[in-house]
């Protein structure tokens, strides 16, 4: 039985692999950063497609739109907490200090691809003391009363927060395409992104 107080075997995996020096660092954190921005605004798009397919008769305005501002703010708000999520799910109690600086790194990037609301806002706003499954559910009844989706669907308050808890993979795949591949590559694969249903 594997022991829950330690890192993940992905971690182990990777730490061969940790930035060789901060130039490399910050390039590849800005690549985990863009492209979990990405997935964050998947996750939303994935969410909000959710509550209105089959929504209850009047429950939002017709047609719906997410103000750009709304939707800005709740992108970031998702990609600082996936990106604390790679600590809670990949370490135990103590965080390597390469992965702490690394991620470190991959917050300040954040910060500056949206700058409102920072990242530390986002940790004074939410519980993130309590857990990833509070957090998330915080998020999600936050952000459907914020959309006005409330109506939409009984499961509608926490629907988010099992979409972004349900990406620990992609997150996974995306921290260790980040590390292992070259400058090029994670260059080209952002050149290439495009939206994708979650």
């Amino acid at each position: 039985m594997e022991d829950q107080n330690s890192q993940s075997n992905l971690l182990t995996e990777l730490e061969p692999y940790q930035p060789s020096d901060e130039r490399d660092g910050w390039e590849r954190a800005v690549f985990l950063s863009t492209s979990m921005a990405a997935l964050s605004s998947n996750i939303l798009a994935s969410y909000v497609r959710y509550c209105l397919d089959g929504a209850k008769a009047d429950s939002v305005n017709e047609p719906f739109a997410v103000i750009d501002a709304d939707y800005t703010r709740t992108t970031k708000e998702i990609l600082t907490l996936g990106l604390w999520l790679m600590i809670c799910e990949e370490c135990g109690p103590k965080v390597p200090e390469w992965f702490q600086s690394y991620l470190y790194t991959a917050f300040q990037v954040a910060d500056e691809l949206c700058r409102e609301p920072t990242v530390t806002a986002i940790f004074e706003t939410y519980p993130m003391d309590n857990g990833p499954i509070a957090v998330a559910q915080t998020l999600s009844m936050i952000v459907c009363h914020r959309l006005g989706l409330g109506a939409t669907k009984a499961e509608a308050a926490l629907a988010l927060g099992d979409y972004i808890l349900n990406c620990r993979e992609r997150r996974e795949d995306l921290l260790k395409f980040s590390l292992t591949e070259s400058i090029m590559a994670l260059d080209a694969w952002v050149a290439d992104m495009k939206p994708q249903s979650i």
